[in-house]
């Protein structure tokens, strides 16, 4: 017997050596290996044996599933001789322990077995619904940790029901908390049919036996709002409710009423399908609407704090951007509220499915899904005297646009200059070209430069041009080419703005480029500096023409507007006035008749007839980069010149 038991011993060092082994050659270690709630592990990760090999910072996210939610911690990696090492303290009520790694936009959670653990208590019992987490967080109709997992990791529902019932083996207590997850995983498996164990977990908890679906769900609403009038359900009800009120000015008491019976402190780990698609809305009709009419912002500061977080983008939008954009307020005038907004986006805590982002994962989620308001919020503080201030939130999304938006290159060049930062400002040019996202401003400067350094600019658009990538160039010709059309189109006559008779179909011959605009629309204001580029690379060619038509305009002086404006950006732009339609009386005719015929709708919108009198171009809106602009002008119509 001992012969055997000291043979036994033996085998068990071996096993224990050759998994000890197994293990010192995995990626992810956990000490102690059955780790206790409430007290202190060690997680190592050898980034060498991963995905994140060439990597040389890691960063880590630790989650930990207590009180039926996961909840996420930056870890504090650091790094020894060979693998990076970070010590947490399991928190009480924790039942599962899951960790991340990631570097950019590469991340790691430990593939098909996952980074995972189950916790102990000190008798070394698992905690309450361990199997159930355990199991969820791997099963995509039980997908406790969205995008957590990767795709080899999950395992299908029969498997998720398999932890179910293990849960009630180890737990019979679970059974409340089973139930909802144990219904909604079989309703898909098995939907419209009737489940056993399912229908005896409602009778158990409702005492309505042989029910069927209406019955139940009418019953089970009759029984959630008689013992929580002021709960979720209800809450739902009445967002509804007030959603449904088409009167804007009777909605607001009835939103006073609504946040003082369901105070939004109390909700804010709660999010519905019905709150998530409607309640933001009702803020939104309550609060800008009137403000945008009686300009009175104090219902901005009086719920700011209630509105949900992502509508606050929103709220940016139109109460500082339009505004600005629009010329209907001074940054000065939209800078105090501009302010609270901006504070309310960035400061306000995680909360419900937010919270399974770490603080460093929270803080890069804000700015990634903020920027554009980051963006405009520079130039506010830029233009009210904070010029050091924009450039720091400037640095802080550059890496978000990379040099692929000009409108943040503009700014960000702007403000390197006004800074000091003067040896800056040619490095980011050069790289904005090669992502052909500069504007005029920003040539000119490099312009300058390229003069000071070889006396002249005769060579200086070959220098542009050898910056930009020939890749993405025979890309964009190819695409361009793709796009092209060979359409019949009526040529009009219109007038300019001094009422001199211009038309198009005596015009056989050349190639006519049509851009149509309007004083009230910000893009297509936005996109005239490129097309002005455009204009500047033709303006000796005979054989190309140019005509920004002004369409759909209400002002009664709207020519005398248009003067202003090209004079006050100093536009050498040739703007034709769309005639009016007799039907409708309004300045649209042309464009009502290039809409219909080739199925477009909104301004801007391009169009380019070749000298056969072809429509060979067509293309609405602008995606915001005056070169890339001035670029597909410019290819289009070299190509139709070759023809």
């Amino acid at each position: 017997m001992k012969k055997i038991t000291l043979l036994g011993s033996i085998i068990v060092l071996l096993l224990f050596s050759c998994v000890a082994n197994a293990q010192d050659r995995r990626p992810f270690h956990i000490i102690p290996l059955v780790p206790v709630a409430g007290q202190d592990v060690k997680f190592t990760y050898d980034n060498s044996l991963t995905t994140l090999a060439d990597e040389e910072t890691v960063y880590g996210t630790v989650y930990y599933w207590e009180n039926l939610r996961w909840r996420a911690e930056d870890l504090k990696l650091v790094k020894n001789d060979t693998a990076w090492e970070a010590t947490c303290r399991v928190p009480e009520n924790c039942a599962l322990v899951s960790c991340k790694f990631y570097a950019g936009d590469k991340k790691d959670t430990g593939g098909r077995s996952t980074y995972t653990t189950m916790t102990f208590n000190k008798n070394r019992q698992n905690l309450p619904t361990a199997y159930m987490a355990w199991g969820m967080l791997r099963n995509k109709t039980l997908e406790s940790l969205p995008g957590y997992c990767e795709e080899d990791a999950y395992i299908d529902d029969e498997v998720m029901r398999f932890w179910l019932n293990q849960q009630l083996l180890k737990d019979p207590g679970a059974r409340k908390y089973v139930f909802y997850y144990a219904a909604k995983l079989l309703n898909k498996m098995m939907p419209g049919e009737k489940h056993e164990q399912m229908l005896g977990d409602v009778d158990f908890i409702l005492n309505l036996p042989d029910a069927d679906e209406e019955t139940l769900l009418k019953a089970l609403e009759a029984r959630i709002l008689k013992d929580y009038p002021n709960g979720i359900l209800a809450r739902d009800q009445e967002i509804w409710r007030i959603f449904r009120i088409m009167d804007a000015d009777a909605k607001a008491p009835e939103l006073d009423a609504f946040l003082k019976r369901f105070p939004t402190e109390k909700f804010q780990d709660i999010e519905t399908e019905t709150s998530s698609m409607y309640l933001g809305k009702i803020f939104q009709a309550v609060v800008y609407q009137p403000i945008i009419k009686k300009n009175d912002y104090s219902l901005l500061y009086k719920y700011i704090h209630d509105v949900p977080h992502l509508y606050l983008l929103t709220f940016y939008w139109h109460m500082v951007q339009v505004p600005l954009n629009t010329n209907q307020r001074t940054p000065e005038q939209v800078l105090p509220f501009a302010k609270a907004i901006y504070n309310e986006v960035m400061t306000r805590p995680q909360v419900g499915a937010d919270r399974v982002y770490s603080e460093r994962e929270w803080k890069d989620y804000l700015i990634t899904r903020g920027k554009d308001m980051i963006l405009k919020h520079a130039f506010v503080l830029d233009a009210t005297g904070s010029s050091a201030e924009a450039l720091e939130l400037m640095e802080e999304i550059k890496g978000k646009y990379n040099f692929k938006s000009a409108e943040y290159n503009n700014q960000y060049v702007h403000l390197l200059e006004k800074n000091g930062y003067q040896s800056m400002v040619i490095p980011t040019i050069v790289a904005s070209v090669r992502e052909d996202a500069v504007t005029p401003e920003m040539l000119e400067i490099l312009r300058k430069d390229y003069v000071k350094q070889h006396k002249n600019d005769k060579d200086f658009e070959a220098y542009v041009s050898s910056l930009k990538s020939q890749e993405k160039q025979q890309e964009l010709q190819k695409h361009l080419q793709e796009t092209m059309i060979n359409k019949d189109i009526e040529l009009f006559a219109m007038e300019d703005l001094d009422g001199k008779k211009v038309d198009l179909s005596k015009m056989k011959g050349k190639i006519i480029v049509l851009d149509f605009w309007a004083t009230w629309c910000s893009p297509c204001k936005a996109s005239l500096p490129g097309m002005q580029m455009a204009v500047n690379k033709y303006k000796n060619d005979p054989n190309v023409v140019f005509f920004f038509i002004s369409t759909m305009e209400t002002a009664a002086d709207f020519k005398e507007q248009i003067r202003k404006f090209m004079k006050e950006h100093n536009y050498t732009l040739k703007v034709l006035c769309d005639n009016v339609n007799p039907k409708t009386k309004k300045q649209s005719a042309v464009y009502d008749t290039y809409s219909k015929a080739f199925k477009f709708s909104g301004i801007p919108h391009k169009m380019i007839i070749d000298g056969n009198g072809k429509l060979r171009w067509s293309i609405n809106g602008y995606m915001g980069s005056p070169s890339a602009l001035a670029e597909e002008m410019n290819l289009m119509i070299e190509m139709l010149k070759a023809e």
